[in-house]
């Protein structure tokens, strides 16, 4: 088995730093790109061309994501029904 690398080590406190990051600077981040769009309107065109085809390549990923993500809240929204149902019937 190859030896881990420290990126592979380190993944899940990396990404859990950079949530926070981007939590804590939304605002600024924005504000930022707000600016730089509005001094070349062509940054614009270039995220969205980016994003677009980001998402043309990835998008097999991001939906099989997507649905995870949606079943979790569906099972927990059923589960909290499930349980407030039990208490009615209960009292």
């Amino acid at each position: 088995m190859p030896e881990e690398t420290y990126y592979d080590r380190n993944k899940v406190a990396r990404c859990k730093y950079q949530r926070d990051y981007y939590k804590k600077n939304k605002d600024r981040i924005n504000r930022k790109r707000q600016i730089d769009e509005a001094v070349d309107p062509e940054k614009i065109e270039r995220r969205l061309a980016y994003n677009r085809a980001y998402y043309l390549k990835n998008r097999a990923r991001l939906l099989k994501r997507r649905a995870v993500r949606y079943q979790k809240i569906k099972e927990e929204r059923e589960r909290k029904e499930a349980e407030e149902n039990k208490i009615v019937e209960q009292a």
